[in-house]
């Protein structure tokens, strides 16, 4: 693959992953590295931030206590029904006065207890997210990454693969409802199904793969990867290869599964481009309900995804050339403390980015520090696009105005890989201490239910955005999708 001769340090990248996780502000998961010891030159939490309620009440930042990694407070365990909103609505009243609607918002929405008015102030630290803290430390964390738009998960993710949103096409299989369980139904307007032209199709076939644990948002996104003639085409497989061969040997299904990512890192096949869906449900009852950290998701099962992510590659034999990103596609209506810069015209209808989210920049090639540029999720394109399309200024023109003025990601490499990187074995042995501790949580006891919500005793309630995944997932499969195909 010939390099291009403008694009720096960029062109000697083989290999391009990232991964996109659910509903975190920046200050909700690293504004803590500003005071940690030692602290992290990042734009992050003081301690002094404050958001005033309806009431009058101020509520200041908090550190959430030692081993509150699930969606608690005060020691219990929260449902979907404290979720913070992150609707475009939402977000606006959370943005006003200067970022100063955080609880205002979260009590007019969710009318919690009194006591649990402060939750959008909460913040997380190096104790609960360990894998964080460690890259973070020795790779790249960008301060200054927004979500594209003020708003909540699709529109960011649309702009994450295509440079633009689009309206729901859902409309067309509203009939499907009668045939969901009750619990699960969920207005088929809100149906994640769109129809928008996504950055893969400026890439050759051979170029890309989407690795999914559920049908891929990929396919919710871009029609043209919802036809039946891209069913078994080779750019869809599964995250982790034993896990779906745990559910084959359960039902006795006949199908062969094929490589999934950490069979493509372990024998060097990775794509110059993989893209990373988390698992957003998982129904099995004694693992935790998904690993996307959209809460109520235990915030150890993310770090367990990522951990497993990096590691992978980190024993990859394409390691040397590769570059991980970590990001999160909106802030899930938690505080953050930078108002969002405003986003030139594009007709979009947005005068603003989205909150400041999330994000890592990961390997060999990437310097250590913190990145204080503006990037946004189309950001994500711009990189993949000017280094591996064919032809990339078609490709950018093609995208769209957000895309075209996006910054790439060269300004954080290194001219060459690094002689020797950090040990992350001690991180590994944790793994195994968070993934028994998930699992015994969510068992019974002799005399009583589980104290986590869904665990064994529980019901099963997926949250909004899980009942629509699960909604897109069920129509998938009667499209023509089979069982054993992302």
């Amino acid at each position: 693959m010939s390099h291009r001769q403008d694009l720096g340090p960029l062109a000697d990248i083989r290999h391009i992953v990232v991964l996109m996780m659910e509903n975190r502000s920046f200050d909700h998961m690293f504004g803590y590295l500003q005071t940690a010891d030692p602290p992290l030159g990042v734009n992050g939490l003081t301690g002094t931030e404050s958001n005033t309620g309806p009431d009058g009440r101020t509520h200041t930042v908090f550190p959430f206590p030692p081993g509150e990694t699930a969606f608690h407070q005060a020691g219990h365990p929260l449902d979907d029904s404290l979720d913070p909103c992150h609707s475009v609505e939402c977000v606006a009243v959370q943005l006003a006065g200067g970022n100063a609607g955080f609880v205002k918002s979260f009590v007019e929405y969710r009318r919690p207890p009194a006591e649990l008015e402060g939750l959008p102030m909460g913040y997380y630290t190096a104790e609960h997210l360990p894998v964080y803290d460690f890259l973070a430390r020795h790779y790249c964390v960008c301060d200054a990454w927004h979500s594209s738009v003020p708003g909540d998960t699709w529109p960011n993710r649309l702009y994450s693969l295509a440079g633009r949103q689009g309206p729901p096409v859902a409309h067309r299989f509203a009939w499907l409802e009668q045939f969901l369980p009750a619990r699960f139904r969920s207005p088929f307007r809100n149906l994640p199904i769109y129809d928008v032209p996504c950055f893969p199709r400026h890439l050759r076939d051979d170029d890309w793969r989407w690795y999914s644990h559920d049908p891929a948002t990929l396919r919710a996104a871009d029609g043209n990867y919802r036809h039946v003639r891209s069913v078994d085409r080779g750019n869809f497989a599964y995250v982790n290869r034993r896990e779906i061969r745990l559910v084959q040997q359960a039902v006795d299904l006949p199908f062969d599964f094929g490589p999934s990512f950490l069979d493509d890192c372990a024998t060097g096949k990775l794509p110059p481009v993989s893209w990373i869906d988390p698992n957003f449900i998982n129904l099995r009852i004694f693992d935790s309900a998904s690993n996307d950290d959209h809460p109520p998701s235990d915030v150890r099962a993310g770090q367990q995804l990522v951990l497993d992510i990096y590691n992978a590659l980190s024993g990859s034999p394409e390691w040397d050339d590769t570059l991980l990103v970590i990001t999160y596609d909106e802030h899930g209506g938690f505080y953050d403390h930078v108002v969002p810069p405003p986003v030139e015209p594009d007709g979009s209808g947005y005068a603003t980015y989205g909150l400041r989210v999330p994000a890592l920049v990961v390997g060999p090639r990437v310097r250590a520090h913190v990145c204080h540029e503006l990037f946004d999720h189309t950001s994500l394109i711009a990189t993949i696009l000017r280094r591996f399309a064919p032809d990339p200024a078609t490709a950018i023109a093609g995208m769209g105005p957000r895309v075209a003025r996006a910054a790439d990601l060269r300004g954080v490499l290194e001219t060459g890989p690094r002689e020797s990187l950090p040990d992350h074995t001690h991180l590994l042995d944790q793994a195994i201490e968070w993934h028994s501790d998930l699992r015994r949580g969510r068992m019974a006891t002799a005399k009583s239910a589980s104290p986590v919500p869904g665990g064994a005793g529980h019901e099963l309630v997926p949250h909004e955005f899980q009942r629509e995944f699960l909604s897109f997932a069920l129509e998938m499969r009667r499209k023509g999708l089979p069982p054993g195909k992302p």
